[in-house]
């Protein structure tokens, strides 16, 4: 699942707990007067659903929200629907990205960015700036990807949102290694270390010491590239990360065996 404002995220609940609060999330929804409130509910059922129900609810949310933004008779109420709309768009983004549709996506994620831009929703911008970004990247695009990750970038250090600008950094790191750019990808992925470690984002952390790790043995720094992927091991490790002690030990053993 996705981890932004506007897309869905994960729900850390049993599935017997997640079960009783989205029935009670379709009874309330069933019961709802206003359409206010029909939009908060959709909204929480949007994050809360399975796989399954989800996008179902994000299209009713989209329909009532774009119906009630057209004709609402006051600027706060506008601005209300609009952003349950941006919200909604997003989602669909997102869900058409999974489904491989990818020029979709990108024009879900566009709509939603304008009007997060209308009605002034920072976070909103900045997350789908980050969005498009992505797009742009996974298609080979650096150059545009760039443009995106930086405007988010700049974003997100306007409201201190520390763990944002980390992984925008990071983000950015990876397009100007592989651009070859060496000494840029390295500074960026230092800085989104340094906030790592300052905030205890210890996953984030082992992340970055393992990417620095990669540009290293990438440029045949044997020794540089061990004592990161050795650092970035000991963090995965106190985690208990699997998956990231199982690549560690991997990008360990691929150096040794270059060495004979």
């Amino acid at each position: 699942m996705a981890l932004a404002a506007g897309m869905r995220s994960s729900v850390s609940q049993t599935p017997s707990v997640a079960l009783s609060t989205v029935d009670s999330l379709k009874l309330a929804l069933k019961n709802a007067k206003h359409d206010t409130t029909r939009c908060n509910v959709l909204s929480v059922l949007v994050e809360a659903a399975s796989d399954q129900e989800w996008p179902a609810f994000n299209e009713q949310l989209i329909i009532l929200s774009e119906k009630n933004s057209a004709s609402s008779q006051t600027p706060s109420k506008k601005k209300f629907y609009l952003r349950h709309l941006a919200n909604a768009l997003n989602s669909k983004g997102y869900f058409c990205e999974n489904q491989g549709r990818v020029n979709e996506a990108l024009k879900y994620y566009v709509r939603s960015l304008k009007i997060r831009e209308e009605v002034g929703d920072k976070n909103g911008i900045a997350t789908s700036l980050n969005s498009i970004g992505l797009i742009y990247y996974n298609r080979g695009q650096i150059n545009e990807a760039l443009n995106y990750y930086v405007r988010s970038l700049k974003i997100k250090e306007e409201f201190g949102d520390k763990k944002g600008v980390s992984n925008s950094l990071s983000s950015i790191a990876s397009i100007y290694e592989k651009l070859g750019q060496v000494k840029e990808a390295l500074d960026y992925n230092a800085r989104s270390l340094k906030i790592r470690e300052k905030i205890g984002d210890k996953r984030g952390t082992a992340t970055s010491l393992n990417n620095i790790g990669v540009i290293y043995r990438n440029q045949g720094r044997a020794k540089e590239a061990l004592d990161y992927y050795g650092r970035s091991l000991k963090i995965w490790e106190e985690i208990g990360d699997q998956h990231g002690i199982a690549n560690s030990f991997n990008n360990i053993g691929v150096i040794y065996m270059k060495q004979g």
